[in-house]
């Protein structure tokens, strides 16, 4: 016989739950805030592969110029595009980086997350328990959006004649998950990958799946010390693990008292890292 909850005990962690999933989300709205953009347009994928068809997205277009590089960012959970559509503007703002960049926010689809007793939220994969490495996964939703990644990767080369090389992939949270996963798996060769407050819940399936292609390409972790979602030593974990695939030029980069947020002190390190890869 299973053990007596009282009913109090179950809303208890009921609530709990849902205050930790919407509080990933507020982080980001948070720091996003003053930065934020006016609303843009959701925008289909205009593209030959279906999986990319698929996913709305909010694209910006290089300012001025024919795109010679990209930027691909994926939201995290509970999230938009058009969260982290306002980084196109830090980095002119930033002066740093000349090099005519497109731009894609994919967003993700809107499902139930377990964790959170069935709740619809955007995410790219339900989530069982919130940062704990050994729990229950979603393997096939979370390769899936690996997959929808890969797509959005191959419409910038095929379709706008974009370089392997000068495409940065990137996300926060449940999308630094997927991009991670997406570069030690895929068979393109990129130019860099960024990872704000990642981690790794498929392990196994990573080591089984990885290829070589990116074994070379530059990472940035970066992880806030007071995070309450994604722990930092989780964050470590994951930096570890990856090193062990073989990527040799991973760097975490710490950031302590930051919550489940970017600072802006990372955000510049961003900025420098993107400069770093495409203008080096």
């Amino acid at each position: 016989m299973a053990p007596f909850t009282p009913l109090s005990q179950t809303w208890s962690r009921a609530i709990l739950v849902l205050f930790i999933s919407l509080l990933a989300a507020f982080f980001t709205m948070k720091n996003n805030s003053t930065q934020q953009q006016p609303p843009l347009p959701e925008q289909p994928a205009s593209s030959s592969d279906p999986q990319a068809m698929s996913v709305s997205a909010i694209r910006i277009p290089a300012n001025g110029a024919h795109g010679k590089a990209a930027l691909i960012f994926i939201h995290g959970l509970g999230d938009t595009g058009q969260g982290w559509s306002w980084l196109p503007q830090l980095i002119v703002q930033s002066k740093l980086i000349t090099t005519p960049i497109n731009y894609v926010f994919p967003n993700a689809p809107e499902i139930p997350i377990t964790v959170n007793n069935g709740f619809r939220m955007p995410a790219w994969f339900d989530i069982y328990e919130f940062g704990n490495p050994n729990a229950k996964q979603d393997v096939e939703g979370f390769f899936k959006s690996c997959d929808i990644l890969k797509s959005l990767v191959k419409q910038q080369i095929e379709e706008f004649n974009i370089p392997p090389e000068k495409i940065i992939i990137g996300g926060f949270s449940q999308g630094a998950a997927i991009s991670l996963a997406t570069t030690a798996i895929m068979d393109t060769k990129i130019g860099g990958c960024i990872a704000l407050s990642g981690f790794c819940p498929v392990r196994k399936e990573v080591q089984a799946k990885k290829l070589s292609a990116n074994f070379d390409t530059p990472i940035f972790e970066g992880h806030g010390t007071a995070d309450p979602v994604i722990n930092y030593d989780y964050g470590k974990l994951t930096s570890e693990f990856y090193k062990e695939l073989g990527f040799k030029d991973l760097r975490f980069h710490t950031y302590p008292g930051v919550a489940h947020s970017a600072s802006d002190e990372e955000l510049i390190d961003v900025v420098r890292f993107i400069k770093q890869v495409l203008e080096k």
